[in-house]
């Protein structure tokens, strides 16, 4: 009975540490998944970004008409960040495929493994079974040959049955095992071989798009924005010299009124003096009647005097 009892407390150590061993893989590896696939997501996101930024670029070359290195530098950029958007693109279709899918099986298989141990473990408690109906009948029927080889028997299939899964699942231990340290250097080894290729071909495209850059003509396009500010300043000052006619035309115009309105005022001097000599000559007549007014205003006011002033009720 200790034997059995001895027996029963190592397959529980050893079923906890297979167990341990299963659950620790599943939970890094899914870890190791959940972070690459957000690298992933974030490398996509970059490569998109990138595109936009490309098509910018070329649509304001393309609509630079005056410094013409400018558009031809600003065109060949925008074609070498649109492939370098190609390599970004690659290395993300790499790393989904040979980094995040490998890493996503490890829920299967941990589960697998799982299953396999308890598969085993109940195995091992069936012949732990079989093992204790064994002795209960030796020790109420000693003399029963016949139950006795009957528990036997059955303790005999189950102990073959148990030999039989815990190989099979030392083996399965033993290949899990193998296979988490395979794929685990593999995933890494590729995740390097990935970048390293993407960054080894950007270093190649961003020298090119440096050199891109670099080629424009500062100078020449300032000769070319000059040229073509001078051509607009002289199509300006034609437009302009329509209206210098036009404001030499109004000064004639003031002149002549001028003048004009000083000959008028020259008439009308000689017309005045006529008028003050006439003025004269009938300055005699003109007091007559003045005197004659003042005569018949005293007249009236002293008949307005004489009669009695009315007083007039307001009306309520």
């Amino acid at each position: 009975m200790l034997r059995v009892r001895s027996q029963n407390s190592v397959y529980e150590q050893e079923a906890k540490f297979v167990q341990d061993r299963i659950t620790g893989v599943e939970k890094h590896f899914a870890e190791l998944c959940t972070i690459f696939a957000a690298f992933t997501r974030k490398a996509a996101r970059l490569r998109d970004k990138s595109d936009e930024l490309a098509k910018v670029i070329q649509v304001y070359g393309d609509s630079e008409t005056i410094n013409r290195s400018m558009s031809t530098g600003l065109a060949n950029f925008s074609a070498t960040l649109s492939v370098v958007g190609d390599y970004r693109d690659a290395e993300v279709q790499r790393l989904d495929a040979k980094v995040i899918a490998p890493l996503s099986q490890y829920a299967i298989i941990c589960k697998h493994a799982r299953d396999d141990v308890k598969n085993t473990f109940a195995a091992r408690d069936r012949e732990f079974t079989r093992r204790r109906q064994l002795d209960k009948v030796r020790e109420r029927n000693p003399r029963n040959r016949q139950m006795i080889s009957q528990a036997e028997s059955e303790l005999m299939k189950a102990s073959v049955e148990v030999s039989r899964v815990v190989k099979g699942l030392e083996e399965q231990i033993n290949s899990f095992e193998r296979r988490k340290l395979h794929d685990l250097k593999s995933v890494l080894l590729d995740f390097v071989t990935i970048e390293l290729s993407f960054h080894t071909k950007a270093l190649e495209l961003m020298t090119k798009a440096y050199q891109d850059i670099v080629s424009i003509d500062e100078i020449k396009d300032l000769e070319d924005f000059q040229i073509a500010r001078g051509e607009m300043n002289a199509e300006f000052r034609e437009t302009m010299r329509a209206p210098d006619s036009v404001t030499r035309l109004d000064t004639v115009n003031r002149t002549s009124f001028r003048h004009a309105y000083s000959l008028m005022n020259l008439a009308n001097r000689f017309c005045n003096t006529d008028s003050v000599q006439t003025g004269f000559t009938n300055s005699s007549e003109s007091v007559q009647v003045e005197e004659y007014a003042d005569s018949t205003e005293e007249t009236e006011s002293e008949s307005i005097r004489e009669k009695p002033v009315r007083t007039r009720h307001k009306s309520m």
